[in-house]
């Protein structure tokens, strides 16, 4: 398998995307140090090794249903309560008619 042939990379994902995500992942491990799964790999690029561990099929790409932890964990860390833009405006406009009270004494 000298050459990767895009049109069959495409068919073993959903859409060039999750590919490419698939792709970078993966490559990311062989940089960190984890062993190719194919004997023809490219020690220069783990991009390529990547990607021909896909065509080979040695990779299986999931789509995971819902959010990960991470997701969640973002969301349900919700800031304390802020008041909107239009309560600050309304809290100013008192406090302005309260300065003007003021002065007109």
């Amino acid at each position: 398998m000298s050459e990767i042939n895009i049109d069959e990379l495409i068919t073993k994902a959903t859409n060039k995307f999750l590919l490419s995500n698939a792709a970078a992942g993966r490559a990311k491990q062989i940089s960190d140090g984890s062993l190719p799964y194919v004997n023809h790999f490219d020690p220069n690029s783990p991009v390529i090794t990547a990607l021909r561990e896909i065509a080979a099929g040695k990779i299986k790409i999931n789509i995971l249903s819902g959010p990960s932890k991470k997701a969640q964990e973002i969301i349900s860390e919700e800031p304390e309560f802020a008041p909107s833009a239009l309560e600050r405006l309304a809290k100013g406009a008192k406090v302005k008619e309260k300065k003007r009270e003021k002065s007109k004494k």
